[in-house]
């Protein structure tokens, strides 16, 4: 996988963290996954094509994403009802949104698709490419999965 995208990816999320939450979230080594099980039951997955293709999918912690959900609505929050997955569904957006930005400075034009968010328990998730799994930390080690799947050869304009 091209460092360049993982950086571009590692930089959106803690940028759009820290300025959502006002605070840097702790971001993990990534490692390479041979199957995708998402970590936790709470799951959103956006799709990008262009430069790069593949997709990114987030799993969290339920109780983090309530607590990322009540910073979001700017009052306490304590269901995962539509209103909350949708306020996660716009997170994965504001990170995938942020994700292109970085891309297209390295010449890596990316469309992304509206996030899809599920709850379910024992998820298996299937996608082509590499995919790399990127631990994140809000409230505790590793409380958000991201995994970053890239299928094919990255096509960028600058080296």
């Amino acid at each position: 996988m091209d460092a360049r995208v993982l950086n571009a990816l590692i930089a959106a999320i803690v940028n759009t963290l820290e300025v959502l939450l006002g605070r840097k979230p702790e971001i993990g080594k990534p490692g390479v996954l041979k199957e995708i099980k998402p970590k936790f039951d709470l799951v959103t997955v956006i799709g990008f094509t262009g430069g790069v293709e593949g997709n990114l999918i987030y799993s969290f912690n339920p109780g983090t994403a309530l607590d990322v959900v009540s910073k979001m609505m700017n009052m306490p929050y304590e269901a995962l009802d539509e209103l909350a997955m949708s306020a996660i569904g716009e997170l994965g957006n504001m990170i995938a949104g942020a994700l292109a930005m970085n891309l297209e400075k390295i010449g890596c034009k990316i469309n992304i698709t509206p996030p899809t968010v599920v709850i379910g328990k024992d998820m298996r998730i299937t996608v082509d490419g590499l995919a790399l799994q990127l631990p994140v930390g809000i409230k505790n080690e590793g409380d958000v999965e991201t995994i970053l799947s890239v299928k094919g050869t990255v096509k960028c304009t600058k080296a």
